[in-house]
């Protein structure tokens, strides 16, 4: 098991203390955005994205009692799609009088990995998820300039000449600005598991 995977079971193993309110702050820190960006991909309402995202985390508070990890049962990447997918078919069929949640002993994945790889709005949130929580993680070995320059002209797709102008950069600055944010973003997600999880 790499680092990287060690640190994500580690994770993942102090949510089962339920009373351990810190971390699941940080599940809601680390995976709240994502999840309310794909419900609202799928067509959720703000509202009910919102809600989504309390369920999924409701579900998941209560079914990580028992987590027990395996590899072979799929990636948590998997899990968290399936939860968004199930939590809005339930909002959406108001005849279910007792929803069905995902099976809370194995934390098994209803979708399978094929039907997940084929979800091209879960696939690209997941990759924006990455990159933003990588920005956000390398941000603070940077000057504010270089910074906006990367937000810019890479992330914003504004011609170099207009970023320069408008930072009052040369243009050689804006260049080298997206060189280094660049190299540092990719070695940071090179850091993250095989399933990308961060």
């Amino acid at each position: 098991m790499s680092e990287a995977d060690s640190t994500h079971l580690t994770f993942l193993l102090r949510l089962k203390d339920r009373t351990d309110k810190l971390s699941w702050q940080e599940f809601h820190r680390r995976y709240g955005q994502l999840l309310y960006r794909y419900a609202r991909a799928r067509g959720a309402s703000h509202a009910d994205a919102e809600d989504v995202v309390q369920e999924v985390e409701m579900y998941l508070f209560k079914a990580i009692g028992d987590f027990e990890y395996d590899a072979r049962k799929g990636r948590f990447r998997t899990y968290l799609r399936s939860s968004v997918v199930h939590a809005m078919s339930r909002r959406a069929s108001k005849k279910a009088a007792q929803p069905a949640m995902l099976d809370p002993l194995t934390l098994d994945y209803v979708a399978n990995e094929k039907e997940a790889s084929c979800d091209a709005r879960w696939e690209r949130e997941w990759q924006l998820h990455r990159l933003r929580w990588a920005m956000q993680s390398v941000s603070n070995e940077f000057e504010r300039p270089t910074l906006q320059a990367f937000e810019m002209h890479v992330l914003a797709g504004q011609p170099v000449e207009d970023t320069a102008a408008s930072l009052g950069l040369s243009k050689a600055s804006v260049y080298q600005a997206r060189s280094r944010v660049l190299k540092r973003l990719k070695e940071r997600l090179a850091e993250l598991d095989e399933d990308g999880d961060v």
